[in-house]
């Protein structure tokens, strides 16, 4: 069996169970091929399904659901009726309706989807002056993307094909329009000002071309606010403005406590 791992990764977190998920499959003997779609040149290539049989998708949850990016390159692949598995990885707050829209998504791209995962990671606005699971994924994380590997790949031999069910959340269009106002309303990634050597890395690995080194800025309709360009920026003079005071209404607005919020488990569905 011949398998395909493609992952979006702004900050590392879901790179790493994508790493995991695909050395436990090796150690399987499972040929698999690895590919990091996350800059915007990687997802205009061409890439042949045909020689796959099955398929793993790996993406952050960015307003509720995997980013935008994502769900447009999703809908230019056809999956020609073969298998595929998801995993997600998210801040803990909330994993909103990540599972199931991907899931509508990835069958109207003609994929079958047998299971689906989510792992509690570092927010990415800890770059904004969050604390928000510092110290995840950690090993129990990871014991859980090794066991999610092994279920998947039986799920994949098997004869008959099992589609999982994931329930609707019945989030309509509007509550989904009105999050992704509210992200293109957050800070955005800055230079503000300051003298760089021009290397263009922020540019390069920027998932929405939103980025401008001539300039410093990041264009804020393209802008995703997953900060790949700040940990990539190697003179670290790329900023965001501090969003610590919202921590208290983030965590209100959800109904959760800190501790609540360490005690989030990674899970599998299938």
């Amino acid at each position: 069996m011949k398998i395909a791992l493609y992952y979006f990764s702004g900050t590392g977190n879901t790179e790493r169970i994508a790493d995991t998920i695909a050395r436990e499959l090796e150690e399987l003997n499972v040929e698999i091929d690895t590919f990091n779609i996350t800059s915007y040149k990687e997802r205009q290539q061409n890439y042949d399904l045909a020689h796959y049989n099955a398929f793993i998708f790996g993406f952050p949850i960015y307003a509720w659901r995997a980013p935008r990016v994502v769900r447009e390159w999703l809908k230019s692949l056809n999956g020609k009726g073969k298998r595929c598995a998801t995993f997600f990885t998210y801040g803990g707050v909330t994993f909103g309706a990540a599972h199931y829209n991907t899931k509508e998504i990835l069958e109207g791209s003609n994929f079958i989807l047998i299971a689906s995962s989510e792992f509690p990671g570092k927010h990415t606005f800890n770059l904004a002056g969050w604390d928000f699971l510092e110290n995840r994924p950690d090993k129990g994380d990871f014991d859980i993307a090794k066991k999610f590997a092994r279920k998947i790949l039986k799920r994949f031999q098997e004869k008959e094909i099992s589609r999982i069910d994931i329930e609707d959340p019945m989030i309509s269009k509007q509550i989904f329009e009105k999050f992704e106002k509210r992200e293109k309303s957050l800070p955005k990634p800055s230079r503000s000002g300051k003298e760089c050597s021009m290397c263009r890395t922020c540019e390069e690995v920027c998932p929405s071309s939103a980025m401008n080194a001539d300039t410093g800025e990041a264009d804020n309709d393209k802008c995703l606010r997953c900060l790949r360009c700040m940990i990539n920026c190697p003179d670290n003079v790329l900023e965001i403005a501090d969003m610590s005071k919202i921590i208290e209404f983030i965590l209100n607005a959800n109904n959760l406590t800190k501790h609540e919020l360490e005690r989030r488990k990674s899970k599998i569905y299938c």
